[in-house]
């Protein structure tokens, strides 16, 4: 019984250290936005005074323009 648990606990760790591999390679293809000064939500554009490499407000901001980028690329030609 334990020689399945074991086998499952590998096979487990070998499926997550895939998925994880995988998303890291998702990651590094993927362009990033380059930092403005202020926050890259269209909604917000708040000024980042004295943190220019900042890119969002918070979680809220990153997500709302990562929505809306997605849904701009939907709507191009050929996206």
């Amino acid at each position: 019984m334990s020689d399945l648990i074991d086998q499952a606990q590998h096979f487990e760790e070998i499926n997550l250290a895939q998925s994880l591999q995988a998303r890291k390679l998702m990651a590094e293809a993927t362009a990033r936005p380059a930092a403005a000064g202020y926050c890259l939500n269209q909604h917000c554009l708040e000024p980042f005074d004295g943190e220019p490499a900042r890119l969002y407000c918070g979680p809220a901001c990153a997500e709302s323009h990562h929505r809306q980028m997605q849904r701009d690329r939907h709507r191009r030609p050929g996206g």
